[in-house]
């Protein structure tokens, strides 16, 4: 996994300071699991690195990428929440469970989820690139109001019109995740993270509020929450 993440980002650097006419900005993709589990303290870009595996993966994915020699290249790097799209990642699978009756919390549900719409998401990586831009330096690319996980798997029951069922417990968790190959830390931990260098930059959302995001990506559903 480290690998995965470390050696295209060297490669990238690598390439950038052989090329004659190297580009005017490059924006690498980080993750928010940058800082671990962090139960309900809000994280903006300024808050410390996580203890967990997941965390120290993104330390040196970040930190390859802070250590290119790029001089002429203006450099963003975007720590990415969960992105919701209707066409792929983990919100498909998500409301696929959900339509079959089993959109529960997963523990005890107070592990928060911070999401972007990808249509928010694309949005900042266009500002990021626009040549008269001032972007620069690490930029947590979520939307403004996280959500827990209980409030995460309402909200899509509200979407499929499903009612309310049991939390699973966090061994059911950890059990499904051996026959999934689903790191469970992704599931049980989460943090609450804050967009504070984009909201001070004047970003506009689009979706700043899930309910909103979901409505968009599935517009022909909703009913009264479960």
């Amino acid at each position: 996994i480290t690998e995965s993440r470390v050696n295209p980002v060297r490669a990238i650097a690598a390439a950038i300071c052989h090329v004659k006419r190297p580009p005017r900005v490059w924006v690498q993709a980080g993750a928010v699991g940058y800082y671990g589990d962090c139960r309900d303290q809000w994280c903006d870009e300024l808050f410390p690195n996580g203890k967990d595996p997941l965390a120290e993966v993104c330390r040196l994915w970040e930190n390859a990428f802070h250590a290119a020699d790029t001089l002429h290249t203006r450099r963003v790097l975007f720590r990415i929440g969960l992105v919701l799209g209707s066409d792929g990642g983990a919100l498909p699978m998500l409301a696929n469970l959900t339509k079959w009756f089993l959109g529960c919390a997963a523990g005890n549900g107070k592990q928060y989820i911070s999401w972007i719409h990808l249509a928010d998401l694309i949005q900042m990586f266009l500002r990021a690139i626009e040549p008269d831009n001032n972007l620069a330096g690490t930029y947590n690319a979520a939307a403004p109001n996280p959500a827990t996980n209980a409030e995460f798997m309402r909200a899509l029951r509200h979407t499929f019109y499903r009612p309310w069922c049991p939390p699973a417990p966090a061994w059911t968790v950890k059990l499904i995740s051996l026959l999934t190959r689903i790191e469970p830390s992704l599931i049980l931990n989460g943090c609450r993270c804050a967009p504070k260098r984009f909201l001070e930059s004047g970003f506009e959302y689009q979706f700043p509020n899930l309910r909103g995001a979901l409505k968009n990506l599935y517009p022909t559903l909703g009913a009264p929450a479960g």
